[in-house]
């Protein structure tokens, strides 16, 4: 891994930003979630860290398919749920949904990051597993967030969980946005918080900035052994945006 300020700049045209964990805080969403669905329809009350592993380790193995509807059976088998499929996975967005329309913020700086990028003429791409329900519920329901910035219209591209058939850790997200631009992954840059991201990112051959979340510390030794540069949160970026162009301007004034 390089220190940030050794990340070239100059030739990256396009900016591409994970969603969940990376541009907003919403993995520990997804286990108070589950954590209280599995209480309710089998007892069994089990930890956010526990949960959290079942769910990675379902996701490294199930890159295909209805991810969400067969997590839920994966959560049926695992702990004997009295519920079918499509009534827990329908349960599971009823409790999440509130939390999503009216507490979820963008994490620090990210929102001046995405500006100051776009200010620079750069195209912003949205390259998530997210679903477009959500970047629904982000842009319009969600007030927030729409006051700060409308994710549907702020960004030149959105490729969602609906745009692929492999999910990360698989590469196709990246592939794609390559091949929709006709552009060299030398071009790229990519912002993911988890190891299924940075793989992605890197078996796209695509330098990789990952934005430290709290719930992929169980990772954290990997991660770092397979990016290119990590900050703690946007603002260590804008700061770096902030010295590299004020040294570009003085430069320009005399050249």
């Amino acid at each position: 891994m390089r220190k940030l300020n050794e990340l070239e700049l100059k030739g990256k045209k396009y900016i591409i930003f994970d969603m969940d964990g990376t541009l907003i805080d919403s993995i520990g969403t997804w286990n108070v979630t589950d954590c209280r669905l599995i209480k309710e329809f089998s007892g069994i009350e089990i930890t956010f860290s526990d949960i959290q592993k079942d769910r990675e380790a379902f996701l490294k193995n199930h890159q295909e398919g209805d991810i969400y509807l067969d997590y839920c059976q994966f959560l049926i088998e695992k702990y004997n749920l009295n519920i079918s499929k499509e009534e827990l996975l329908q349960l599971r967005w009823d409790i999440s949904g509130k939390y999503l329309e009216e507490e979820m913020v963008f994490k620090p700086g990210a929102v001046e990051l995405l500006f100051f990028l776009k200010s620079l003429g750069l195209t912003l791409i949205l390259a998530t597993a997210t679903t477009q329900t959500q970047i629904d519920i982000y842009s319009n329901k969600n007030k927030k967030m729409s006051s700060q910035l409308n994710v549907k219209d702020f960004f030149d591209l959105i490729l969602t969980k609906e745009s692929v058939k492999s999910r990360k850790p698989h590469p196709e997200i990246y592939l794609n946005v390559m091949k929709y631009y006709n552009a060299i992954p030398s071009e790229c840059l990519v912002f993911e918080d988890s190891l299924h991201g940075i793989i992605a990112a890197k078996e796209a051959g695509i330098e990789t900035v990952n934005v430290y979340d709290s719930y992929s510390d169980n990772d954290r030794e990997k991660i770092d052994e397979l990016t290119d540069y990590k900050i703690n949160d946007f603002n260590e970026f804008v700061l770096l945006l902030n010295g590299y162009f004020k040294i570009k301007i003085w430069y320009n004034c005399f050249i």
